[in-house]
């Protein structure tokens, strides 16, 4: 398999297409990183917004839902408050705004469809890449706004506590970020996660870098909870394997170190042959941006968990290009209804989408083809659908899986090349969603 963002189709890409203008890519490389995130194809059809408001129909009282029971007994669902949670401010705020790009594109596609007997009514608000706003957020969405369905908070330390929340609400949470313990230790029965989760990502690193790139590697990455659960992932996926990899060394510096010389330092000096980098933000920038100029790059084969992503490539251009990177989408993707969301996309923002928009589009979507299966919008009921539920995405068919609510998503290996205005990305190999995942018993999940 073999794609290459960055060339036919992409040719035009600027880091402004997911959100990203030069100042905003700056404010990003300045902050704190991440765990690593319209014209509609086809025939659309205006949908009726599911009641005639005719003496055939009594007001459910439910809050948000807008739900009303017809003459029959069957549930005329109506409307449906979806709280949609991104840092639209902060060090995040890009990747935020891709992210809201994309649930935008998901509320419209649920809106003008005849598929669905409801629409969504969203309410979008700011996390500013904080865990506490984040929590004061979800708190007014559900108690203020009446919203039965929260979406997004792409950070991991955002997520958690917009989870640990959830948790005590009769709300479904469909979360964007990749923190392994959402689906796992932290798990509950109210939250689900389409993003592909870091466990998944290493995927995409380890299997190729193994198979590829040589046996003797360095792992480096920021001293945090995603840092220290990567590399706990890199090594649990070495020993399910079976791989003879040998680790020759770690480097777990501060967040917010300055100075990587002497971590190059060790690298270079060691018999290293792969540098294995689960990092994102301005560490990884900042960290290969040192590597490069040290002459790293010449000694080691790089590959990451971030450095497919779009703000990445912006950031670093040339300093990217020969590396190799665990990728989680490319708009050129033949999978699942990917051509209809770059269609739609590209539409609405004149550009091609990321990794980020995606999630958000996706997250959407798949919360409202839960309610469709249910025939209600009753949180309790809509949980126990999603459970299973096999879902076209723009990844492909998938579903959430019952013992840890976290989608079966593939992945796939990819390097960066050389393209214009930024680098590319020419897709490698694959790991199908089955084989990424983790065995629900090594979850720490329990439901």
């Amino acid at each position: 398999m073999s794609s290459t963002e960055g060339s036919a189709g992409e040719g035009g890409e600027t880091a402004a297409r997911d959100g990203l203008n030069r100042r905003q890519v700056l404010n990003y490389v300045a902050g704190t990183g991440l765990a690593a995130s319209t014209a509609l194809a086809g025939c659309v059809q205006e949908r009726s917004d599911g009641g005639d408001g005719g003496d055939d129909t009594t007001t459910s009282g439910d809050g948000g839902s807008g739900t009303t029971t017809t003459s029959d007994g069957a549930e005329d669902i109506g409307s449906v408050t979806f709280g949609i949670l991104v840092p639209t401010s902060g060090p995040s705020a890009p990747l935020g705004q891709a992210q809201r790009r994309g649930a935008e594109l998901g509320v419209q596609f649920v809106n003008d469809s005849d598929a669905f007997d409801f629409t969504i009514d969203p309410v979008y608000e700011d996390t500013q890449t904080d865990p506490a706003t984040g929590r004061q957020r979800v708190e007014k969405v559900i108690e203020e706004d009446g919203a039965q369905y929260v979406a997004g908070a792409l950070e991991s330390s955002v997520a958690l506590a917009v989870a640990d929340y959830v948790s005590q609400q009769q709300a479904v949470y469909m979360s964007g970020a990749a923190t392994v313990e959402l689906t796992g230790s932290e798990c509950n029965a109210n939250t689900f996660r389409y993003e592909t989760n870091a466990a998944q990502q290493m995927a995409g690193l380890v299997d190729f870098a193994a198979k590829e790139l040589g046996d003797t590697w360095w792992l480096h990455t920021t001293d945090d909870a995603y840092g220290s659960s990567a590399i706990d992932q890199i090594e649990r996926r070495i020993d399910a394997l079976g791989l003879d990899v040998d680790i020759v060394g770690r480097t777990m510096p501060d967040k917010g170190t300055t100075n990587y010389g002497p971590q190059v330092s060790q690298i270079s000096n060691s018999e290293a042959e792969v540098v294995a980098l689960p990092e994102t933000g301005a560490d990884l920038v900042n960290f290969m941006k040192q590597a490069s100029n040290a002459g790293l790059k010449e000694e080691v084969d790089i590959i990451g968990t971030a450095l497919f992503a779009q703000v990445s490539r912006a950031a670093l251009g040339e300093t990217a290009v020969g590396t190799y990177s665990s990728t989680l989408y490319n708009a050129q993707l033949d999978t699942g209804d990917n051509a209809q969301f770059v269609d739609a996309y590209s539409s609405a923002h004149d550009g091609v989408p990321g990794s980020f928009a995606r999630v958000g589009y996706d997250l959407v979507r798949m919360a409202a083809r839960g309610i469709q299966a249910a025939g209600t919008s009753d949180p309790t009921q809509v949980r126990e659908t999603l459970e299973g539920l096999e879902m076209t995405t723009v990844l492909g068919d998938t579903s959430f899986r019952a013992c840890d609510h976290q989608s079966v998503n593939p992945v796939w290996t990819g390097e960066i090349v050389s393209g214009d205005p930024i680098p590319g990305i020419e897709l490698l190999s694959k790991v199908e969603g089955p084989d990424a995942i983790r065995p629900c018993e090594a979850t720490g999940c329990s439901l």
